[in-house]
This record gives C-alpha cells, sequence and structure tokens, in this order.
C-alpha cells in the first residue's frame, strides 16, 4: 500500500510541473532597429525594420501629444507585410539649432497582430526635425521577443 501511495504521488507531482510548464517557451531577446520618417502635420509615414522585426511599410500616428517642456507622449501604428505593431514613445525634444530640431526618447511595444500578435520589446529614441520641411527622421534601437 505504501509503494502504492508513494508511486500516486510521484505521478501527481510529475503532472503537476507539465501543468505548470509553459506550453511554448518565449524567444530570447534581439536586437532591433527601426528606421522612420515622418511627416508632421498628417503625423503618416514609411518605415523599415531590422533584427527581431524584419519587415517595412506604412505609419501612422493617431495620438501626438505636446506636453510641455519639449515633452512628447506618441501612440504610433506599422503596418508591414507581417501585421502591425503598436508602440508608445515618451521623447524629449532637447534642442533646435538652426534648423534642425534632436529628440530623444523611449519607446516600448503596447500590442500587434498577424506575426507581431506576441510582441514585446522596448528601447531608445534618437531623432531629428527639418523645422523648414517637419519631416523627423528617427531610429528606434533596443531589443525585442516573441512569446
Amino acid at each position: 500500500m505504501k509503494r502504492f501511495a508513494l508511486l500516486a504521488l510521484v505521478v501527481l507531482l510529475s503532472a503537476a510541473t507539465l501543468a505548470l510548464a509553459p506550453a511554448s517557451p518565449a524567444t530570447s531577446g534581439q536586437a532591433v532597429t527601426i528606421n522612420s520618417q515622418i511627416q508632421t502635420g498628417p503625423f503618416t509615414g514609411t518605415w523599415t525594420a531590422t533584427g527581431a522585426i524584419a519587415d517595412s511599410g506604412a505609419l501612422i500616428e493617431p495620438n501626438v501629444n505636446f506636453v510641455g517642456n519639449g515633452q512628447l507622449h506618441i501612440v504610433r501604428v506599422f503596418t508591414g507585410a507581417q501585421g502591425t505593431i503598436t508602440i508608445r514613445i515618451e521623447s524629449t525634444l532637447n534642442s533646435v539649432v538652426g534648423d534642425t530640431g534632436t529628440f530623444t526618447g523611449h519607446w516600448v511595444v503596447v500590442s500587434g497582430t498577424g506575426a507581431y500578435a506576441n510582441l514585446h520589446g522596448q528601447g531608445l529614441r534618437a531623432a531629428t526635425i527639418d523645422v523648414n520641411t517637419g519631416i523627423v527622421t528617427e531610429t528606434l534601437t533596443g531589443e525585442g521577443h516573441f512569446d
């Protein structure tokens, strides 16, 4: 009887361990770089990405808030061949010299669709704006992974 109870306990513990194990492990973080050009005003543009994300396409910024003190809060949606990626950007205008303004900040993935449904990522933002044309040239660098 003791052997049966011990065997039953081992089986139950094994089953519990399997039940707690994730169905598929998340990928480890991989470097990602996203280069964009955005036209202010309509807040639309194009993007291309390499690394953890390898895609390109169009982008829109449905929400751009100028908070004050040079601070920006941006929601951006990248649409590519493999799905969409929505990110949030927190950025600061650091300086304006002549016709060029520079921004730094950080970004984080909020959601995704298609191949990007399980994407997580974050990193840094570096951007410049040509104050004459209103075109922002930006590089987002960081790390991404998939669940």
